[in-house]
C-alpha cells in the first residue's frame, strides 16, 4: 500500500493563487477614470495606490454605485479616496487560502491584496479561492455565522448551535452540523 500524503485543496497558498498583476489607480484619480479602468478590463475592483506607491485603499464597483450613482454625484468631480474602503485588511503570501477565506469570511469582504515584506504583491479573490475549492467559502461564512451567534439562551442555558451543510469531518451533508474544535461536524462525527 502507498503512503502518501492526501493532497487538501485548502492547503493552496495565497501566493499560488493570487492575481500577480492586480490593476491599480491612484487615489487622486476620478471615479470616472476608475469606472472606466474598471469597465476596459472587465473587473470588479481596483488596488488604490497614494504617489508613493503604497497600498492605501481598495474601490468596487458598489462603492462607486453606492457612493457616487445612487447620490447623484458626478464621477468627474469625486476622487477614488473620496469613496475607496479604507484601511485596507491585507494577508501574507505565504498564508494557506482557508486563512483568506476565513478572513474574508470574518470580515465580510470578498478581496484580500497579498503582502509580502510589506509590500503589496498580489490579490486573491473570493472567486480565485472558489475556483480552487468552491465549498470553502460558503464553510467558513457559515462557520463565522455560528461562531458569532451566541452560545447561552434567554435563560442562561448552555444551547448547542447547529446548521446545515457538509460535514467537515466525513463530508456527509447534514441539517444538524454542530461546531466543534473549529470544525462543522454531523451527529455521527460529533460523538
Amino acid at each position: 500500500m502507498e503512503n502518501t500524503k492526501r493532497f487538501e485543496r485548502h492547503e493552496v497558498s495565497v501566493r499560488d493563487v493570487m492575481t500577480k498583476s492586480p490593476v491599480m489607480i491612484r487615489e487622486q484619480d476620478s471615479v470616472k477614470k476608475a469606472a472606466d479602468l474598471m469597465k476596459d478590463s472587465d473587473i470588479g475592483s481596483l488596488v488604490v495606490m497614494d504617489e508613493d506607491d503604497e497600498l492605501t485603499g481598495i474601490v468596487t464597483e458598489m462603492d462607486i454605485v453606492k457612493k457616487v450613482v445612487a447620490e447623484n454625484i458626478s464621477s468627474d468631480e469625486v476622487t477614488v479616496k473620496d469613496i475607496m474602503s479604507s484601511p485596507v485588511h491585507t494577508i501574507e503570501g505565504k498564508k494557506y487560502i482557508l486563512d483568506a477565506a476565513e478572513s474574508m469570511a470574518e470580515k465580510n469582504i470578498r478581496r484580500l491584496p497579498v503582502m509580502e515584506k510589506g509590500k503589496m504583491i498580489g490579490l486573491i479573490t473570493e472567486n480565485e479561492i472558489l475556483e480552487i475549492s468552491p465549498t470553502l467559502i460558503d464553510i467558513t461564512r457559515e462557520y463565522d455565522r455560528i461562531s458569532r451567534k451566541g452560545e447561552m439562551n434567554e435563560y442562561g442555558e448552555h444551547v448547542e448551535k447547529e446548521t446545515s451543510g457538509y460535514c467537515e469531518s466525513c463530508g456527509v451533508y447534514s441539517d444538524r452540523l454542530t461546531s466543534e474544535n473549529s470544525q462543522l461536524l454531523c451527529p455521527e462525527c460529533y460523538r
